[in-house]
């Protein structure tokens, strides 16, 4: 093998390591995974709450295969290839007598079928997805102001005239909606759900990074942990367990479990909700 050959193929095999290594995304969902809020407790990881009983079906984290995918031939792969190129360059073996132009080969070879994989990933969003939803959501959410003399079809914990059913159905809304306003760094329009604390986080995360993102939804869940009065407020906890990607170009598909506190004020002050508070489960 010559100089330059070899010096070609020390390239590319960095070049095939960046390749097959887990993108690294710049951009984030809104909150940027942090734990912050109005009350100093917002600031650590919610601690887990206790299962709930449900069948193993009900248990099963959907969207794995799209997470595995890209590692497993990613990495699979690669790492094939790269010890062959290793092993040829160093030690003679695998590919033994590989040639520069076998090299160059192999390693477009690799690139057109992880380039192939990652088209084959799914690219829409649900239906509940931000971009198709927004003025559904608007709606939904505007819309969730339960009269206090309603009668109550919730569980007694609840305070009166909380319905639990239209409650969820509003934070799923708000859920996407906030997203897609974060994505577009759209600041009038996040400062409308959240509270003085919250948002004075999120517009320090957009002044550090000003460039919309993509936050595609796969999949979204959202359950009632706690709703509680305190002073004149009612405070509700929500569980959100979703499937998404924080990037929707490249990056594979995540799991991701916070918890969202959202409050109102019953006498004085909003009577809409509004995000106080944004915790990261415990792990």
């Amino acid at each position: 093998m010559t100089k330059f050959s070899f010096l070609g193929a020390i390239i590319l095999s960095l070049g095939l390591i960046l390749l097959t290594m887990p993108d690294l995304a710049d951009a984030r969902r809104m909150g940027g995974g942090g734990s912050f809020g109005s009350k100093p407790s917002y600031s650590k990881s919610y601690q887990k709450p206790a299962a709930p009983t449900s069948t193993p079906s009900q248990q099963a984290a959907p969207g794995a295969a799209p997470m595995g995918g890209r590692g497993m031939f990613g990495g699979m792969l690669g790492g094939m290839l790269m010890g062959g190129l290793l092993g040829s360059l160093f030690f003679g073996g695998a590919f033994s007598g590989i040639g520069f132009m076998d090299i160059l080969l192999i390693g477009g070879g690799l690139f057109l079928l992880m380039r192939f994989l990652r088209s084959r990933q799914p690219a829409a969003q649900t239906a509940g997805g931000p971009s198709q939803t927004h003025d559904m959501n608007r709606g939904a959410w505007d819309n969730l102001r339960t009269a206090q003399n309603h009668t109550s079809t919730s569980t007694p914990e609840y305070p009166a005239g909380f319905d639990a059913r239209e409650f969820l159905d509003g934070a799923k809304a708000a859920y996407t909606r906030l997203q897609a306003a974060w994505d577009a760094r759209d600041l009038d329009d996040l400062r409308q759900f959240t509270s003085t604390e919250v948002f004075a986080e999120i517009q320090s995360q957009a002044e550090a990074d000003p460039n919309p993102g993509k936050t595609e939804i796969l999949f979204l869940e959202a359950s009632l942990l706690e709703v509680k009065a305190v002073g004149n407020q009612t405070i509700a906890t929500v569980l959100f367990d979703t499937m998404l990607r924080e990037d929707s170009t490249s990056a594979p598909a995540e799991q991701v479990r916070e918890a969202w506190h959202f409050s109102r004020y019953e006498t004085g002050g909003a009577k809409h909700w509004v995000v106080e508070g944004i915790q990261q489960l415990e792990k």
